[in-house]
């Protein structure tokens, strides 16, 4: 009985991940890089909005890359979301030598408003610009990246314009773990369906928001998503929702980000991410979710191991799997900053992944807590 379950098994596993695999190499060729451009219709006034919590590490050079920009008109707010760190010292100090960087501390958490949001919603009620920007403090930044963004977004008359930033993974479990968590996310929510007006997939990319300011106060800002465990999601749906032109582009290295440091907190991503998929919709789906993810991650590479029980046909079938599973896990690495040689961990992370698909199903049917920059939250 198991036996023909896995013959049964195999064929549709190959076929599945053969689809996959063509659908990323359309969708990579379909999905718009920013272009260099040296000009726009108008400068008019772009305020960019920049939360950082204990960001001691990454924002100098975040707000260096900020201040190099070659698109002259703009304002440039940081909100400390309450750091325990050097991130308001640095911060202040940087300030003191420009007078379009301003600060923001915030000292104490708001029980009422979940992780940044507070933040970019205080940096919003500081801001005078027409054009709002939000990016994370651990980004960093093209000197034409503004004005390139912004330029894309006139041509294409568009009401919000989010990037997928070049990844650069400083330590070993970064460049072990996100790739495989960027990768199921544009397998699962792909930015072609994005872009489609004809699906409800939306969602926003947080290092880099640009949003016209009437766009932003009509779908109510970050106030309207403060209970969010990821904002930029709930942000990306009250958007596509409300009708708004919203567009996601490939950065081309115009926006790159820096990754979290350390195993703990490369989990913590995953766990954030996967936490706010269809798995919260009902507790079989979870479990359905789980199944799956088996199936498709980690069966394959199990399969491997009892290769030689198979006749010819399932064999090849198994092997043609792993390729694809492979080749559509490499699409990834044109916009990840490090080795492709990573490619060979992908057993080991796709069990990670899927490690951690349970973890968060688990987590959200036993309100248990989820941590996100040393902060913690429940679903419910």
């Amino acid at each position: 009985m198991l036996y023909t379950f896995v013959e049964f098994v195999i064929p549709v596993i190959t076929l599945s991940w053969l689809i996959i695999l063509l659908f990323r190499i359309f969708s990579y060729f379909k999905i718009d890089k920013l272009k260099l451009k040296t000009e726009t219709l108008s400068q008019p006034l772009i305020s960019i909005i920049i939360p950082a919590r204990n960001e001691s590490s990454n924002i100098k050079r975040c707000l260096q890359s900020i201040k190099n920009q070659s698109y002259s008109n703009y304002e440039v707010i940081i909100v400390d979301d309450n750091s325990t760190d050097d991130t308001y010292e640095i911060t202040k100090k940087f300030c003191q030598n420009d007078d379009r960087f301003s600060i923001v501390k915030i000292n104490h958490d708001n029980p009422d408003w979940v992780g940044k949001n507070y933040a970019c919603h205080k940096g919003y009620k500081k801001s005078n610009g027409s054009i709002l920007l939000f990016i994370d403090a651990d980004t960093e930044h093209h000197s034409n990246s503004v004005l390139s963004s912004f330029s894309y977004m006139q041509q294409n008359n568009l009401d919000v314009l989010t990037t997928l930033p070049q990844l650069i993974c400083p330590d070993f479990w970064g460049k072990l773990i996100l790739p495989i968590l960027i990768s199921m996310i544009n397998i699962v929510y792909s930015p072609l369906f994005l872009n489609s007006k004809h699906t409800p997939i939306a969602y926003l990319i947080g290092a880099f928001i640009l949003i016209k300011k009437q766009t932003y106060d009509s779908i109510g800002g970050h106030e309207s998503v403060k209970s969010s465990f990821v904002e930029d999601k709930s942000l990306g749906e009250l958007v596509k929702n409300s009708g708004f032109n919203l567009r996601l582009v490939r950065s081309n290295s115009l926006v790159s980000t820096y990754s979290n440091v350390g195993y703990s907190n490369n989990l913590d991503a995953i766990q954030r991410a996967t936490s706010t998929s269809f798995i919260e919709l009902n507790f079989i789906i979870g479990l359905f979710s789980i199944f799956f993810a088996f199936i498709g991650l980690v069966f394959p590479y199990l399969l491997l191991i009892f290769v030689n029980s198979f006749n010819l046909f399932y064999s090849i079938l198994i092997f043609f799997t792993i390729s694809f599973m492979a080749m559509s896990y490499l699409i990834e690495f044109t916009d990840i900053r490090h080795s492709k040689f990573y490619i060979l961990f992908q057993p080991f992370t796709n069990f990670i992944l899927f490690l951690n698909i349970i973890i968060s199903v688990f987590k959200i049917y036993s309100n248990s807590k989820f941590v996100w920059r040393d902060r913690a939250y429940t679903k419910k």
